[in-house]
């Protein structure tokens, strides 16, 4: 799309996703493409492929960060904008549908048989794989991980404490 152009809304009444395919969003009937990799049901990134079958995702430009970018090159947490949940009062992020998980999202399962927990990455949970990688600490030459703002305790993270009495 060139800088400028008008973004086509979906056609469904009320409805201000954008277009995909046939003048509709994915929740309005859009057919969207699966991974072209052999019995695989996710959907297609680049190059036909899901990215557990070799679909490059583009990081965050800001320098330290891993994070995967989102509009303009960089992710929400340095500056990319991102929905909130539409449910009224709250302030979470939207995952699917315009709603949080609390309000309704629904977020894909482990694929292994029989397991009933949330899929991490390449649709498993991490008892059946998935590696999660957890951010170091962005002070130079340290080697924890971060708490929150991508810094480690040492280095200014904090952490909320339980007030119960004797925790």
């Amino acid at each position: 799309m060139k800088h400028g152009a008008k973004v086509k809304r979906c056609s469904s009444e009320g409805c201000t996703n954008v277009v995909v395919k046939g003048g509709v969003c994915k929740r309005h009937g859009a057919k969207v493409k699966r991974c072209s990799s052999g019995g695989c049901t996710n959907n297609a990134q680049k190059g036909g492929v899901c990215v557990r079958h070799g679909a490059k995702i583009k990081r965050c430009i800001s320098e330290g960060c891993t994070s995967y970018a989102r509009i303009g090159g960089v992710c929400i947490k340095h500056g990319a904008n991102a929905k909130k949940c539409s449910s009224e009062g709250c302030t979470s992020y939207a995952q699917r549908g315009g709603v949080c998980i609390r309000h309704g999202a629904h977020i894909k399962l482990c694929s292994s048989k029989g397991c009933t927990s949330y899929a991490q990455r390449g649709g498993v949970c991490v008892k059946h794989g998935a590696k999660i990688e957890y951010k170091r600490c962005s002070s130079e030459g340290c080697t924890s991980y971060a708490q929150r703002g991508g810094v480690c305790i040492k280095h200014g993270a904090h952490i909320k404490r339980c007030r119960s009495k004797g925790c």
